[in-house]
């Protein structure tokens, strides 16, 4: 513990000590020396993974430590430590076997026994690649990665791979019982992970993080040079081909050098700055989305599902070959079970874009229906020509200014609260009730035109309704007034703009005609505490005053 405190506080005085700019010198000299001496070990591969081989993986190790030790970004540090550390365990594993199997080399020509130990460290090292992708994917919708975009990608990689384990010969390769398959299996499965991470990203980040995306291509196009020239070279050590395990050196030196220039010359790029306004997403193709949503979501699980439960009742005839093996089914099940718990994501996430969408349509101080919502009634509603016809009334509070600016804004929010209620209560079974903000309510009433009795019942109830005294904390009543203003709601050009410019003339022309009611008292309180004074009445009738040109304060 202490001596990996003393090893850090070191590489920091190091960092601090050595300019911006002569770390990456150092760094990108470090880096030369790093793939030249691979350049010229390479002539010299023989087939196997002998003692030059490891000694080189060996020598990377610490030239990969260095250079993350020195790196300028501490992001690129983070992504550097995953390669070393994917490169160190590769070392590890192959010291290994040279140090208790085979001095000679690692070849599985004439013996595939591997040792449990080099399994153990050879499948881990995948797990830093894995986070060398996550690290790099870009931000999204302000978050830099969810779990439902993983397990989307996971569902996606998987169910493909269980596909190619059914349908192709790579099903008897992987199911054969050798190491060097489980290695191959891996290092496909990691190639398609990083296929799928960029295509996620290519999908879904916005426009003004596409540097993001190019450095995740270029992560994802390192790794995928690393694990399938790992493969390779497994697959040669099979046949003792020379070339063929050169070839896939060669791959993964040249993904590691893309690895290590991605990161030491950008780095991770940073987010773009959030725009003032709200983000417009632009027409997409909903033709494409809909068909790979289709064949991702039910087509892939769908053949997966046909695919196992055919290869295992034909398996299970007397005298037919021998079934899928335990790698291939595991991986079909695997794929069931991300399709499951990805429709889970779905659907869970369908239920909160429900509600979100409801919120949206509903008032949150008053439960009243929001100025979307009115605009969805009246589309819905004010375009037919059957039924008695509709009426569209608005009405403010009258005094409601008063209210807050004497007993506070909470009083004020409990009025709101009261007079929807009531409202609500006149309104329910006749029309719907609306919030525009403020103290401006409208009502929609299917009760024929605005001078119908029908009509003028109902709003007579409800300025009656208006005019009830509330309880507002701190044990105060208080009363407000309502000038409304009714038109008929008849289809036409003008919409439910034309209708509430309408109404809102006539509420006005009932506000300058409506008698006054006294004011509040002046020596009243701004706010009032607790404990109201005996000498301020408990009942404070309030209304704004009448007449003078343009809108009186409310």
């Amino acid at each position: 513990m202490h001596g990996n405190a003393a090893a850090h506080r070191a590489t920091r005085s190091v960092r601090s000590a050595w300019p911006a700019g002569r770390r990456r010198q150092a760094c990108a000299a470090l880096a030369a020396v790093l793939v030249t001496g691979w350049a010229l070990l390479l002539p010299g591969y023989d087939g196997s993974i002998d003692r030059a081989i490891v000694t080189g993986e060996c020598l990377a190790t610490v030239l990969l430590a260095a250079i993350t030790a020195l790196s300028p970004s501490r992001r690129a540090r983070h992504a550097l430590a995953l390669l070393t550390t994917y490169i160190g365990l590769t070392a590890l594993g192959d010291t290994y076997w040279l140090l208790t199997v085979d001095p000679t080399g690692l070849s599985f020509v004439d013996d595939d026994f591997e040792p449990g130990p080099t399994i153990a460290v050879e499948v881990v090292r995948y797990a830093a690649l894995l986070g060398l992708l996550a690290h790099a994917t870009p931000v999204t919708g302000g978050r830099r990665w969810t779990w439902r975009r993983g397990v989307s990608q996971a569902q996606t990689t998987v169910s493909v791979a269980a596909l190619l384990l059914l349908a192709t010969p790579a099903g008897a390769l992987v199911d054969d019982g050798r190491s060097y398959s489980l290695f191959c299996f891996f290092d496909i499965a990691v190639a398609a992970t990083a296929l799928g991470a960029v295509l996620g990203a290519a999908w879904t980040t916005p426009r003004p993080d596409r540097g993001a995306t190019r450095h995740l291509a270029a992560t994802a196009a390192g790794v995928g040079l690393v694990v399938l020239g790992d493969a390779v070279v497994v697959l040669s050590l099979t046949a003792a081909s020379t070339a063929t395990g050169a070839a896939g050196m060669a791959a993964v030196v040249a993904g590691g050098g893309t690895l290590l220039a991605v990161n030491l010359r950008t780095g991770h790029p940073a987010p773009a700055p959030p725009g003032a306004l709200p983000h417009v997403p632009r027409p997409g193709h909903p033709g494409l989305v809909l068909t790979v949503t289709v064949v991702v979501q039910v087509l892939t699980p769908l053949a997966v599902s046909a695919l196992t439960a055919a290869r295992l009742t034909a398996a299970a005839q007397p005298g037919s070959s021998a079934g899928p093996g335990a790698a291939t089914v595991g991986t079909a099940v695997a794929a069931l079970a991300l399709t499951v718990l990805h429709a889970t994501a779905q659907s869970h996430r369908a239920r909160l874009a429900q509600v979100a969408a409801a919120a949206a349509h509903r008032d949150e101080l008053t439960g009243a229906h929001s100025r979307r919502g009115l605009s969805a009634h009246a589309h819905r509603h004010l375009d037919t020509t059957t039924g008695p016809g509709w009426t569209l009334a608005l009405f403010d509070l009258d005094g409601f200014k008063a209210v807050n600016d004497t007993f506070g804004h909470d009083a004020g929010d409990e009025v709101l609260r009261a007079v929807v209620a009531r409202a609500a209560a006149v309104v329910d079974g006749h029309g719907v009730l609306a919030r525009l903000g403020g103290d401006e309510f409208v009502a929609l009433l299917r009760t024929g035109p605005a001078d119908a009795p029908a009509t003028t019942a109902v709003l007579e109830r409800l300025r009656e309704a208006v005019a009830v005294p509330v309880e507002v904390p701190g044990g105060v009543t208080v009363a407000v007034g309502a000038s409304l203003g009714a038109v008929t709601a008849t289809p036409g050009p003008t919409g439910l703009a034309g209708l509430l410019s309408a109404a809102d003339r006539r509420m006005y022309a009932d506000k300058r005609t409506r008698r006054p009611t006294p004011q509040p008292p002046a020596q009243a309180p701004a706010r009032l505490p607790a404990q109201v004074p005996t000498q301020v009445p408990t009942q404070v009738p309030v209304q704004a005053p009448g007449g003078g040109a343009g809108r009186p304060s409310r």
